[in-house]
């Protein structure tokens, strides 16, 4: 095992073991993060925020070196919930490594490729790095709110973006270079009724209400899976990949529910105008007396392949083509940053799982590419 490899596994490690769920703080990682930065020379921006249920969140945006334009690397450190870990040889926030893979909550998405980063950081001399930046988020896995905040209030990435660094994104894509993604749009149809005992017939079902608008959105979403309007060949499948999940309040047999609430999720693309479609679900909750509101969306976001920064990736990945994935990034909030683009080590099907791990030669792969991008020129 390399120095560089055993350097990475125990970063991961040691970042794997905050449990750093959306729902809780990501302040006690964050601060890692901040300290491994400072301890390769970066200087670290530090936003702080309570989110709606009042819980500290922390992104950060650190720098090295002087100088206009440089590289920019761009994680999160929030990961899902880990309720249903199967693994029975370690706890999702206990990682251990067993027959080549690193194992835990995270170790995927993304902590096992900020760890490659940073490792692949502090193996760069500084006067090898024009300047370098990490911006590391929060709330990236329920609605990027962390993003939206470096953003808005960012000093470092305002210099990103008036000096054109070139921004990478670590997400997990097996270090192939990506220059497209989707966006999400979330939507809610509800009913309402009122609750009572079933025994009595003093309630009102909020689900007969609801239930009789739903072959009608149903059609719709069947439309829209065969619809060339809603499609965009760029992307495998090319649909909204629209979803549903209904939920009730209360959430019992025994109560007759005061509220029916269906949730949607469409798969934004580029070049998809999805208005209409949202225009034809208000106009079906309005002939059932329902009510429709929107949720957040994130825009999907692209950049041409052909840009020259994508092919300057290409070049030090050793690929011919880049590609485009289905899931979303910070990238959609972060695109006043232009030069950016979407390479980290990892698969997107081995995230989010019951036994989420990250391989170890896509860690160390991780930190040769990363080293080699931190000290590269890129084409604008």
């Amino acid at each position: 095992m390399t120095t560089a490899l055993k350097l990475v596994i125990d970063l991961t490690q040691k970042l794997v073991r905050f449990p750093s769920v959306s729902h809780q703080s990501n302040e006690a990682v964050s601060q890692c993060v901040a300290d491994e930065l400072a301890r390769i020379g970066f200087d670290v921006e530090w936003l702080s925020y309570l989110d709606e249920q009042g819980v500290r969140k922390v992104s950060l945006i650190g720098k090295r070196g002087n100088g206009a334009g440089g590289v920019a690397y761009l994680a999160h450190t929030d990961v899902v919930p880990a309720e249903d870990w199967s693994v029975d040889f370690c706890g999702a926030f206990e990682p251990v490594e067993k027959d080549g893979r690193l194992y835990g909550r995270g170790t995927c998405d993304m902590k096992g490729s900020l760890a490659s980063a940073l490792i692949a950081a502090s193996l760069v001399p500084p006067e090898k790095s024009n300047p370098l930046y990490f911006v590391v988020t929060s709330d990236e896995e329920v609605g990027m709110l962390g993003a939206k905040k470096v953003n808005g209030k960012s000093r470092y990435f305002q210099e990103m973006v008036e000096n054109n660094t070139v921004g990478i994104v670590g997400e997990p894509t097996q270090l192939s270079v990506v220059h497209a993604h989707k966006g999400g749009q979330r939507f809610h149809v509800s009913a309402k009724g009122v609750s009572a005992h079933t025994s009595t017939t003093e309630g009102r079902n909020a689900n007969y209400s609801l239930i009789p608008a739903l072959p009608a959105i149903l059609s719709l979403r069947n439309d829209s899976e065969t619809n060339p309007a809603y499609q965009n060949q760029m992307f495998d499948p090319p649909t909204l990949s629209w979803n549903m999940t209904i939920t009730n309040e209360p959430d019992a047999v025994n109560v007759t529910p005061s509220l029916a609430r269906l949730n949607s999720f469409l798969r934004t693309m580029p070049n998809v105008d999805v208005e209409p479609l949202l225009s034809q679900v208000e106009a079906v909750c309005r002939t059932y007396g329902l009510e429709f509101y929107r949720k957040e969306s994130v825009d999907p976001w692209s950049v041409a392949p052909n840009a020259p920064w994508i092919q300057s990736m290409l070049r030090i990945v050793g690929q011919a083509r880049s590609q485009s994935v289905c899931y979303a990034t910070d990238a959609a909030v972060l695109q006043r940053l232009e030069s950016i683009m979407i390479c980290g080590p990892g698969d997107i099907q081995q995230a989010h799982r019951s036994d989420e791990w990250i391989s170890l030669e896509q860690l160390s792969r991780g930190v040769e590419v990363y080293q080699k991008a931190f000290t590269h020129s890129f084409d604008r």
